[in-house]
């Protein structure tokens, strides 16, 4: 796999990306900034994407966000949100084209996130250690470090070619379907891809844009290992945002300190 695929920033679907209105796309938001009121200061996120969790956190805290976001296409949509919002915000939240695995902003931050499975829009092991010993030397030595990733599923013949929607909503003149299509799975390197699949219904006529993403996944040992070894301490783990054990949910959501 190359280090950054090109269907993995969004370059023919990010100006849909916020149509998603499913509850498990807003079941975070408040789970984010329980922990931001736990810290103080400045909050750096990593693939903000077009601003979902960031206009969120800035505004229920105050704070300001450094954002770091890869896609020029996801960051398109972000600061042309980020240009009609409060003036509060668009002082708050400070937004930068970057790589998530090989950064310096020259700052410590008391908190640090990566929401909604970001972590694993890295398509190797290696790149996702490289982001994590960023994330440490940006952690203050009290800081906390939360992020999330899904639990692995079976991967097998009945999941490949499965398609499954994700919402399908009429916005203005145009019926816009979103789903996803599972396309591959390397078991052994521990990898998925699946197509982001929307079509656009207006008078009659049906567009189609779509991005082949690829998804790095881990077991639960996998990422326990890595976080042990980068001196990571994991003090909580939970398996949804209602904080369920992490045995009983769909999610591995990790908060993290130093050493």
């Amino acid at each position: 796999m190359e280090n950054y695929l090109p269907g993995n920033l969004y370059h023919n679907t990010a100006d849909y990306y916020d149509y998603d209105n499913r509850e498990i796309i807003k079941d975070d938001l408040d789970f984010y900034v329980e922990y931001a009121n736990k810290t103080k200061g400045p909050i750096l996120e990593l693939a903000s994407g077009t601003g979902r969790v960031s206009f969120y956190v800035a505004e229920k805290t105050g704070r300001i966000l450094e954002c770091i976001e890869l896609s020029e296409h996801m960051l398109a949509e972000f600061w042309d949100k980020l240009k009609i919002s409060d003036i509060q915000l668009q002082k708050n939240i400070h937004i930068h084209q970057g790589d998530m695995s090989n950064f310096n902003l020259g700052q410590k931050f008391e908190y640090i996130i990566i929401p909604w499975r970001a972590l694993q829009w890295l398509p190797t092991k290696e790149k996702a250690i490289e982001c994590l010993k960023c994330v440490y030397e940006h952690l203050e030595d009290n800081g906390i470090f939360v992020f999330d990733i899904f639990k692995p599923r079976l991967y097998d013949e009945k999941w490949l070619g499965r398609e499954d929607i994700s919402y399908d909503i009429i916005h203005g003149n145009k019926r816009i379907i979103r789903s996803t299509i599972n396309h591959h799975a390397d078991t052994e390197k521990k990898y998925i891809q699946y197509k982001n699949y929307i079509r656009v219904l207006e008078n009659g006529i049906e567009s189609i844009k779509e991005d082949l993403l690829t998804i790095k996944y881990y077991e639960y040992n996998d990422i326990v290992d890595i976080l042990t070894s980068l001196k990571f301490t994991i003090k909580e783990e939970y398996g949804y945002y209602d904080k369920r054990k992490i045995k009983d949910g769909e999610e591995m959501i990790f908060v993290c300190t130093k050493g």
